[in-house]
C-alpha cells in the first residue's frame, strides 16, 4: 500500500474501512484533536481573535479568507484563549474527505461512542453520523469549542443532496455551552446560510507585517528594510512567514558553485524577488527539514483543484489570464473576449459556459476580489476584479504559464483592444475605462516584448494609439509620453508602413508639438505625410489628420495663408468623407476660425466660433471638452474685440464646465482661469470707452488654437 505525502497510515486505513463495512474499524483514538501550539506571536489579528474568543455560546463563526491569509493561525490563537478560560477545545481538519472522516470519527470516540455504534453510524446510506455526534456535543455540560479547519469544500460538511445552510449536516447551531468556529476560503454568505456569521480575513497592515518578519528573522535587517520587503510581498501572512523562515535559516545554506547565493537580509531578499520569485516562494531552501516541503503557489492551486472538481475547470486558465493584467482593478466584463476565449486552446468553453459563474467562484474563494458598482445604472467598467499582486506575479512565473505566455498575452491584448474599440478616448464619460486601461496596456506592453505575433502586437499598438489620445485629452501628458515610449518596441515588430505604426508615429509627433518643439514636430509630420500619401491617399482620414496637424504648424510658423489653404482643403475632405457633424470635421472648423483670427479677421472668427460652438453643443453636448474649448476660444475673440464683459461671462461658464468635467488641475482649466484673471484685471483698470481697451496685442496668443 502506497502512502503519499500528507496521508498517514491511520487515514489510509480508515479510507479502506469506509469501503468495507463488515470489518471492525481501527481505533479512532490515534488521531489527535488537540490544537497545535503557536510558535510565534500573532501579529495584526488581536481584534479578530478577541471577537471570536468572546463569541457567545450557541453560535457558528466562520473565519474566511484567501489561502495564505492566516486563518488557521487565528483559529489556533482563539483555541489558546479558550483553553486559558477552561474551555474544552477540539480541532478537526477538513482539508480533504479522508482526513475529515478520520477526525470526526476520533471526535465521536472522544465523546464516548463505542466501536459498534461507530460502525453503524458510518455504515451505508442510512448512517446517522452527524446526528450522533451533534447529540453528544449538545449533551455536554461544560463549555466547549469545536474548530473545523480548512473547510474549503463545503460538500464535506453537508449531507448528500443537501447544503451547509440547511443546518442538518456537520455544521449546526450549537446548544447550551458549545461554540463552533470554522475556517474556510469560501466566503459566499449564500453558501453558509443566514444563521452563520462570517468574518473576512484580509492581508496584514504594514506595521503588523513588519513585526511578523522581525519575529522570524530578527537579525536580517532593520525595521525599515523589513517594511520594504513586507510591501513587496503584499502583506500576505503566508508569504511573509516563508520569507522570514527562509532568512532565519539562510546561514545554513552556503553558496554552491552552480547555485545563486541565498539572500541573507530583508533587502537582498526583496531585490532577489525580481528575478527569483518562483525559487524563493516555492524552493525548499530555508524550510525546516523535518516538515514536508511546502510550495506557496500550492496554496492557490488547492483552490483551483477544488473548483475543477466542482465542474469549473475554466477557473484555472481564467485566473492565469487575469494575472497578466496590471495590479489595478480589471473591468473583466469589458476585457474578457468570449469569442477569443472560445477559440483559445487554453479554455474549454462550451456554448452555455457562464463566465460570471467562474468569476464568482474565484471571488468566493478569495483568489480575486470583485467590486460591483456603487449604484444602479453605472457603466459596466464599474464591475471589476482585482488579484493580489504577488498571487498574480507568482502565477505568471509558473513554468506551465510561462511556457504559454504568448497565448495568454495575445488573449489579454485582444480583449483589451476590443474593449478599447468600444470606447471613445475623447469622451470624458469613457475616461474611467481609459484610466484603468492605461495601466493594463503598460503591463501587457512589457510582457509582449519578444512575442512576435501579429495579433498581439497589432492589438496593443492600436490600443496604445487610443490610450495616448486619451492621455493627451485628459491632460495626462506624462502618461501619453510613457505610452508611446513603451509601445514603440512592440510596434517595431510590425511592418513600418502598417497603419497602426503610422498612427503611433502621428501621436509621437503631436506630443512633440505639444511640448513646444515645433521644428521637430514639423519634420516628423512631413515624413509621415509623405509615407501616407504614398501608401494611402490625400483624402484618407489618417492622411487628413496629419494634414490638419501641418496646418497648425504652418500657423505657428506665421505662414497664415498656407495654413488657411491647407485647413480649407482638410475641411473639404473631412466634410466629404466624415460628414459635417463629425468630431474631426468640427475640429478643423475650430482651427480655421483660429487662423482667421490670426489674420486679423476677428468678426469672421467670432461668427465661425459661435457656429462651431452651436454644432458641438448639439452633437457632443455642452460639457464635452471640445465644446468647452470652443467656448474658451469664443471668449478669447470677444476679449480681442474689446467686449470684456461678454468675454468674462463666457470664461466663467467655460471654467465651471471644465472644473466639473476635467478638474481644476487640467491644463485647459488652468488656461481658462488665467484668461479670466486677465479679463478681470482689464475690466478693473480700464473703462470700456478707453482707447486701449481695443488694443488687440495685449492678449496671450495661445488662447484659441487647438
Amino acid at each position: 500500500m502506497w502512502i503519499g505525502p500528507g496521508r498517514d497510515a491511520y487515514t489510509a486505513a480508515h479510507t479502506l474501512h469506509v469501503n468495507n463495512y463488515g470489518n471492525t474499524p481501527t481505533s479512532a483514538g490515534h488521531v489527535s484533536l488537540v490544537p497545535s501550539r503557536l510558535a510565534y506571536p500573532v501579529r495584526g489579528r488581536h481584534r479578530i481573535v478577541a471577537s471570536l474568543a468572546a463569541a457567545p455560546p450557541g453560535t457558528v463563526q466562520v473565519l474566511c479568507g484567501a489561502g495564505g491569509s492566516g486563518k488557521t493561525t487565528v483559529a489556533l490563537a482563539v483555541a489558546e484563549e479558550a483553553r486559558k478560560h477552561g474551555v474544552g477545545v477540539w480541532h478537526v481538519s477538513a482539508a480533504d474527505a479522508a482526513t475529515f472522516d478520520a477526525h470526526v470519527r476520533a471526535l465521536a470516540v472522544q465523546l464516548g461512542v463505542g466501536h459498534e455504534r461507530l460502525r453503524l453510524a458510518w455504515s451505508g446510506p442510512e448512517g446517522d453520523a452527524p446526528d450522533l455526534v451533534w447529540r453528544l456535543l449538545d449533551a455536554q455540560d461544560t463549555p466547549w469549542l469545536l474548530i473545523v479547519d480548512n473547510a474549503d469544500d463545503l460538500r464535506l460538511l453537508a449531507r448528500k443532496e443537501s447544503h451547509v445552510g440547511d443546518g442538518n449536516g456537520w455544521v449546526r447551531p450549537p446548544s447550551r455551552a458549545g461554540r463552533l468556529l470554522i475556517t474556510s476560503r469560501n466566503h459566499n454568505p449564500e453558501a453558509w446560510g443566514s444563521w452563520v456569521r462570517l468574518h473576512r480575513l484580509d492581508v496584514l497592515t504594514l506595521e503588523s507585517a513588519t513585526e511578523l518578519l522581525l519575529d522570524r528573522a530578527p537579525g536580517a535587517g532593520t525595521a525599515a528594510e523589513a517594511a520594504a520587503l513586507a510591501g513587496r510581498l503584499g502583506y500576505l501572512p503566508l508569504l511573509l512567514h516563508q520569507a522570514g523562515l527562509y532568512l532565519s535559516r539562510a546561514d545554513r545554506n552556503p553558496p554552491w558553485p552552480d547555485k545563486p547565493r541565498c539572500p541573507r537580509t530583508f533587502e537582498t531578499y526583496r531585490v532577489a524577488l525580481a528575478d527569483r520569485l518562483g525559487e524563493l516562494l516555492d524552493g525548499c531552501t530555508g524550510q525546516p527539514s523535518y516538515l514536508p516541503h511546502r510550495r506557496a503557489t500550492t496554496t492557490w492551486d488547492v483552490t483551483l483543484d477544488l473548483l475543477a472538481d466542482q465542474r469549473l475547470p475554466q477557473a484555472r486558465p481564467l485566473l492565469r489570464l487575469l494575472a497578466h493584467f496590471a495590479d489595478v482593478p480589471i473591468p473583466y466584463t469589458e476585457v474578457l473576449s468570449r469569442p477569443a476565449l472560445h477559440a483559445s486552446g487554453l479554455f474549454e468553453l462550451q456554448p452555455d459556459t457562464d463566465l460570471q459563474q467562474v468569476v464568482n467562484a474565484l471571488a468566493d474563494y478569495g483568489l480575486i476580489t470583485t467590486q460591483p458598482p456603487n449604484r444602479d445604472g453605472e457603466d459596466t467598467v464599474s464591475y471589476t476584479a482585482t488579484l493580489h499582486p504577488l498571487v498574480a506575479e507568482a502565477t505568471r512565473t509558473l513554468d506551465e504559464v510561462h511556457a504559454r505566455r504568448e497565448e495568454y498575452v495575445t488573449l489579454a491584448a485582444r480583449g483589451l483592444h476590443d474593449a478599447a474599440a468600444r470606447r471613445d478616448p475623447r469622451r470624458p464619460t469613457d475616461w474611467p475605462f481609459w484610466w484603468l486601461a492605461a495601466s493594463h496596456l503598460h503591463r501587457l506592453l512589457g510582457l509582449a516584448r519578444g512575442i512576435d505575433t501579429t495579433h498581439a502586437t497589432e492589438a496593443l499598438t492600436r490600443t496604445a494609439v487610443a490610450c495616448t489620445e486619451y492621455a493627451a485629452e485628459a491632460g495626462r501628458y506624462a502618461l501619453a509620453f510613457a505610452t508611446t515610449d513603451q509601445a514603440s518596441p512592440v510596434a517595431a515588430l510590425l511592418p513600418p508602413e502598417h497603419r497602426a505604426v503610422l498612427s503611433l508615429c502621428f501621436e509621437r509627433a503631436r506630443l512633440t508639438e505639444l511640448v513646444g518643439d515645433t521644428a521637430t514636430a514639423e519634420a516628423e509630420y512631413r515624413h509621415l505625410l509623405d509615407t501616407q500619401r504614398r501608401i494611402l491617399s490625400d483624402d484618407d482620414p489618417d492622411t487628413l489628420q496629419t494634414r490638419h496637424a501641418m496646418a497648425r504648424v504652418l500657423d505657428r510658423r506665421g505662414d497664415l495663408n498656407s495654413a488657411v489653404a491647407e485647413c480649407r482643403a482638410v475641411l473639404d475632405g473631412r466634410t466629404r468623407l466624415l460628414g459635417t457633424d463629425h468630431i474631426d470635421t468640427l475640429w478643423t472648423r475650430h482651427n480655421l476660425a483660429w487662423i482667421l483670427a490670426q489674420r486679423g479677421d476677428l468678426e469672421a472668427a467670432e461668427m465661425e466660433y459661435q457656429a462651431v460652438l452651436d454644432d458641438r453643443s448639439r452633437t457632443l453636448g455642452p460639457n464635452h471638452p471640445h465644446t468647452l474649448y470652443t467656448r474658451h476660444a469664443l471668449a478669447w475673440v470677444l476679449a480681442q474685440r474689446g467686449n470684456f464683459e461678454a468675454a468674462e461671462t463666457e470664461y466663467r461658464a467655460t471654467l465651471q464646465g471644465q472644473t466639473r468635467v476635467l478638474g481644476d488641475l487640467h491644463p485647459h482649466a488652468r488656461s481658462t482661469l488665467k484668461a479670466l484673471d486677465g479679463v478681470r484685471r482689464r475690466l478693473d483698470t480700464l473703462p470700456p470707452s478707453h482707447p486701449r481697451a481695443r488694443d488687440h496685442g495685449w492678449w496671450d496668443h495661445g488662447g484659441g488654437g487647438s
